[in-house]
């Protein structure tokens, strides 16, 4: 279980100390991020981004046997393949729960568990689930990023300004700022969960000072800031270079707006914390499935598993040994096409995807949408799946599907945290349930808003 004391000592520092202690984080994360392996795997991934789509293919046929033949002599959870050279048609689906319930199983034998990095991720689903990768997986996973950025002439020490899911403040502390500043990385942070009205000026303001090269983060934040820039008819003092979104669906409109708002294109990025895909858009607004990420295939309503086509996506991992996922289900649903680009890549191409609901949860003016909210249930002990419910202002019911191993501390953990995100004036109820049943369309749905609609 993760402990809130050092999250409760900062909310208690003043101002000046949290920004100390932002920088510090970002100056620890940025020799994380970006040391060892990154430059060197950049260079790469920037040397094979106008690879022809059957050099792509020929890559990553490659690096699909390596990861596979790894697995199957390595991996606990494979070692039941009798293939000598497997293929991935010999790998079964892997279904989320099953590797929630054993971790261990899918761990490399050639990796020590003490030196990996856990990462944990709640997914719009809320079943909490941790994966372990390499500190070098994690460094090529950020070259992934920082080729992304690319896109929009962006290199990490560039200004940006970033509206994600951390807590910065107290939620019922309305007094600006409502930012820190992480000085290593040019890095000014935004609160989410601060989005009023009344407190949108003090951002706008702020960013119109700090000048970000891009702004990135939850479409939904975006949105908000964007939306009240053309209510209100602000000019601008700057046109950033891009903005970079993720973890949640947004619509056409919102979109349209954001782009009007700022004068600038939208680029979106599909990823997951398992480390099996990576996808992003370029300045042609093509959603790339990087070929050196993971294999991304689809589950048809057929029953028909093809590497292209419209269903349930499948995605297999060619970058986490430490821990690989094959044929994992990632819980969304998308399209994914053969093409060519204007902008001269040919890869697999997504597009519709349906995942990552972007549903909020409100209490006195706040918004707080699915991605953030995902975070109160990640490190989550001994729950199953979890939901939470809105269907009145200022409460939620929060249902929660209990494991053999249930920790008790862990409710107290998810309460902590949601009151963090959205004041004490919630009325969280809880209720344990034998089951939550998916949706029609089989997507388990983490936030259920009947509330606001």
């Amino acid at each position: 279980m993760k402990s809130h004391l050092p999250e409760r000592l900062y909310l208690a520092s003043p101002i000046w100390l949290q920004n100390t202690i932002v920088s510090l984080y970002g100056r620890v994360e940025h020799k994380r991020r970006y040391g060892g392996a990154h430059n060197s795997f950049l260079e790469h991934l920037r040397e094979n981004r106008l690879l022809s789509f059957e050099e792509n293919k020929t890559l990553q046929k490659k690096l699909l046997r390596s990861i596979l033949t790894n697995a199957k002599n390595n991996v606990p959870a494979y070692e039941h393949l009798r293939s000598r050279q497997p293929e991935l048609a010999n790998f079964p689906l892997l279904g989320r729960q099953r590797v929630a319930d054993n971790i261990e199983q899918f761990v490399s034998r050639e990796f020590n568990p003490k030196n990996l990095l856990a990462l944990y991720t709640g997914g719009s689903s809320a079943s909490p689930l941790k994966v372990y990768i390499s500190k070098a997986t994690r460094q090529k996973t950020y070259s992934f990023w920082q080729s992304f950025y690319d896109y929009m002439d962006f290199n990490i020490g560039d200004r940006k300004a970033s509206f994600v899911g951390r807590k910065l403040q107290a939620p019922d502390d309305n007094r600006p700022p409502f930012w820190r500043y992480n000085i290593t990385d040019k890095q000014l942070l935004f609160s989410s969960y601060h989005l009023e009205e009344a407190n949108i000026p003090h951002y706008v303001e702020k960013l119109n000072a700090f000048k970000p090269k891009i702004i990135e983060g939850y479409p939904f934040s975006i949105y908000r800031i964007a939306e009240y820039i053309l209510n209100h008819s602000i000019t601008l003092s700057f046109i950033p270079n891009g903005i970079s979104t993720s973890s949640e669906n947004f619509s056409v409109r919102q979109r349209e707006v954001i782009e009007k708002a700022f004068k600038s294109k939208v680029f979106d990025q599909y990823g997951s914390a398992e480390s099996v895909v990576f996808a992003s858009e370029c300045q042609h607004g093509t959603m790339h499935i990087e070929p050196e990420y993971g294999v991304l295939e689809v589950l048809t309503e057929s029953g028909d598993i093809t590497s292209t086509g419209r269903g349930e996506l499948i995605a297999t991992t060619l970058l986490n040994e430490a821990m690989p996922l094959i044929r994992y289900r990632i819980g969304d649903f998308g399209t994914v096409i053969e093409d060519s680009c204007a902008c001269g890549r040919e890869t697999y191409v997504l597009r519709e995807i349906h995942g990552k609901v972007g549903a909020v949860i409100v209490n006195e003016g706040r918004q707080v949408p699915t991605a953030a909210i995902a975070i109160a249930f990640e490190y989550l002990e001994g729950i199953k799946n979890a939901q939470i419910i809105q269907n009145q202002p200022s409460a939620v019911t929060v249902k929660l599907v209990k494991k053999p191993d249930f920790n008790p501390k862990s409710e107290k953990f998810m309460i902590w945290e949601l009151r963090k995100m959205l004041g004490d004036s919630l009325k969280i109820d809880i209720e344990y349930v034998n089951d939550i049943p998916p949706e029609a369309n089989g997507k388990y749905k983490m936030v259920v808003q009947n509330f606001q609609k």
